[in-house]
This record gives C-alpha cells, structure tokens and sequence, in this order.
C-alpha cells in the first residue's frame, strides 16, 4: 500500500510541475507580448525578455517555439505572441496517463502603443 501511495504523490508532483511549466510559459508569453505593443513589433529585447523569464522559470529557452507576428508593427496593429514546447512526463505513472509528453502552448494578442 506504501508503494501506490508513493507513486501516488510522485504523480501529483509531476502534475504540479505540468502546470508550473504552463504558467511560466503564459507570463513569458503575456510579458513579451507587452513588450512587443511598447517597442512595436519582435525585437532582439522582446526575444531577450521572453528567454530571461523563460530562464528564471526553469525553461530552457531554446526548447521552446516562439512566434511573434508581425515583426514590425504600427500604432493600433495586432501583434500576436505565441510560445509552444513539450512537458516530458517524469514518473512512469503519470507517463503513462499522458502518454509521454504534453504540449503546452500560450498565445498573447495586443494592439501596438509604438507611434511611428
């Protein structure tokens, strides 16, 4: 019975860290996409913010897939941010549930503030 409850509890941790994965990716992706409506557009300190929080949240950046369009954008433009990666499950338990990995994907849309 010992057993089931320790692979219990370690499943539970992995959901926990799934979730704290998806979290980081939304605050990287709503941060980036703040930054992208100031400066008007996918610039080199847009790409430079979302990799430092993706860093401070445990993530390594080049694991993760973003997309910033347009790369240049006038006051008033949509400027859609979209960060994707793939959660690999740690306990054999929760593999097994999620058949391996999950995708996770956070997706920001703003309007440019840049007057040009």
């Amino acid at each position: 019975m010992l057993w089931l409850l320790v692979l219990l509890l370690f499943c539970i941790l992995d959901a926990g860290m799934l979730m704290n994965t998806q979290l980081v990716l939304s605050h990287a992706a709503r941060e980036g996409a703040r930054r992208a409506a100031v400066e008007g557009g996918a610039t080199a300190a847009v790409y430079e913010r979302i990799g430092a929080l993706l860093e401070m949240g445990g993530i390594h950046p080049e694991d993760v897939e973003i997309y910033i369009s347009p790369f240049t954008a006038s006051y008033g433009w949509t400027i859609r941010v979209r960060l994707t990666c793939t959660y690999q499950a740690k306990t054999p338990l929760f593999a097994a549930a999620v058949r391996g990995s999950v995708p996770l994907t956070a997706e920001v849309i703003t309007r440019s503030e840049r007057v040009r």
